[in-house]
């Protein structure tokens, strides 16, 4: 292959080329925008065992615990945005006690590469309010005052508030640095 010759324009023009091209690399530049990077986090709640559950007798009712709509939710770590992770689940499991306060949280599962993810998540499950699970015998004339995170519930029977946990799937997911939203886990 044989070099081909160049003429540089002795009339001044070059200069000017150049400084064109320098003003044409500098806009385009210009136009480059660091967009804020967000994640967005969703939960799943994990049906427990049979053998995780407590015993019934055919003549209790059960009325099931509910967390409080203020339970904030975890956050994507910010460190972790510019990395462009793909999905990262946590399943934890939150104990909470009879009167629906969270007492303990435990990973089950977690990106061992990324510990920032349990910790999102432990980070807000410790302040996580529940109406707690309460176990109830019908008995004719009896009614249970119970009270919890400051309101009082009544019910029809004997009634007991009981302990209990709940697992629940946690997916942090951004792309391109915007938050995703995800209504489950993502597929494995």
């Amino acid at each position: 292959m044989r070099a081909k010759a160049v003429s540089i324009p002795s009339d001044g023009s070059l200069p000017m080329l150049f400084a064109l091209l320098l003003v044409a690399c500098a806009t385009q530049q210009a136009l480059k925008v660091n967009l804020p990077r967000s994640g967005d986090v969703a939960m799943t709640t994990v049906k427990a065992a049979d053998e995780q559950s407590y015993a019934t007798a055919s003549n209790e009712q059960w009325v099931a615990p509910v967390p409080f709509n203020e339970n904030e939710a975890p956050v994507y770590p910010p460190e972790l945005l510019a990395a462009n992770l793909l999905p990262m689940t946590v399943r934890v499991r939150v104990v909470v006690d009879e009167h629906g306060v969270v007492t303990d949280s435990t990973a089950l599962e977690a990106p061992t590469d990324y510990p920032q993810f349990f910790a999102a998540v432990q980070a807000v499950v410790g302040a996580w309010k529940y109406w707690p699970l309460v176990k109830v015998v019908p008995a004719a004339g009896v009614s249970t005052d119970i009270m919890f995170n400051g309101y009082l519930s009544r019910y029809e029977g004997t009634a007991t508030a009981l302990p209990f946990h709940q697992d629940y799937d946690v997916t942090f997911t951004q792309k391109d640095g915007k938050g995703v939203v995800t209504t489950a886990a993502p597929a494995q």
